[in-house]
């Protein structure tokens, strides 16, 4: 029988105000997070940052933890705009330079885990060859990621990998252990997946998770408690296979005054599912 288990609650970076990182990790803070999650979107600014040099990397690592929270991941975006598929050679070719940096960053910040994207392409149209190229060059960053100690992990989204079950079929075809599973439970539901079965399918595979509510069709800033997510299904899942690894509350900041609170209040009440489901 599984032991029962305490699961640290990170914040997903863009849930919070823009500031400067010291700032938002002193807020993540303040609202009870454990960990943080940077995100290295599209953007030209949070793609600037895989530019920093490495003094000023380890200056946002050293922030991190005079302000007591744990880096543990950065959810890697950007590689919509630079697809690691795209049928232009010079997309594809900035995709791996992007990604390379990626891991110095998370080797210099001190981030344990890079998600990446499953879409093989997001503005273009997607083939056989997008898919083809995507796993070839999945497969080379985990090589990268390997021989840096950097865990790289799929996230199933709304194109080409959508769900656990065919993350693991490259996951498998790659076979490194630096390549995993980073699953999205909201996403699982609006792409139409039942979250259950793929979190189970997923066993000794899954780095970490993305929570937050959902009902068929969307994801996107559903009020929590609101929505078709079984919180305390999914979290009694979670001690049913094994899982041991961050929980990442994951939504998107709109210009609330009382941003802080409501971070406050999402961890709250995922700390309330956590207690119904039985796992103090």
């Amino acid at each position: 029988m599984a032991a029962k288990l305490s699961f640290p609650i990170g914040i997903y970076e863009k849930a919070l105000k823009p500031q400067p990182l010291p700032e938002m990790f002193a807020d993540a803070v303040r609202a009870g997070y454990d960990t943080f999650e940077i995100s290295l979107d599209e953007s030209d600014d949070r793609l600037a940052r895989l530019d920093w040099g490495a003094a000023e990397m380890r200056a946002t690592r050293r922030a991190a933890e005079e302000s007591g929270i744990r880096l543990f991941s950065a959810c890697f975006s950007g590689h919509r705009k630079y697809a690691l598929g795209s049928a232009d050679p010079a997309i594809a070719r900035r995709a791996m330079d992007l990604m390379r940096k990626g891991l110095d960053f998370c080797v210099e910040t001190g981030i344990r885990v890079l998600q990446l994207t499953g879409s093989d392409v997001y503005y273009e149209p997607a083939s056989e060859g997008t898919a083809r190229r995507y796993q070839e060059n999945a497969a080379r960053a985990a090589e990268w990621a390997g021989n840096l100690g950097v865990m790289l992990a799929i996230e199933p989204v709304d194109k080409h990998i959508r769900s656990i079950l065919q993350a693991l079929e490259l996951v498998r075809e790659v076979n490194s252990p630096w390549l995993q599973v980073y699953p999205d439970a909201a996403n699982l539901l609006a792409e139409g997946f039942e979250p259950l079965e793929e979190l189970e399918a997923g066993q000794g595979h899954l780095v970490g998770l993305h929570i937050r509510d959902a009902v068929p069709g969307t994801s996107y800033n559903l009020p929590w408690g609101s929505g078709a997510l079984d919180f305390e299904a999914v979290l009694r899942c979670l001690q049913k296979i094994n899982f041991h690894a961050p929980l990442i509350i994951e939504y998107w900041f709109v210009d609330e005054p009382d941003y802080l609170e409501r971070a406050v209040r999402a961890r709250e009440f995922l700390v309330e599912k956590i207690a119904r489901a039985g796992l103090e």
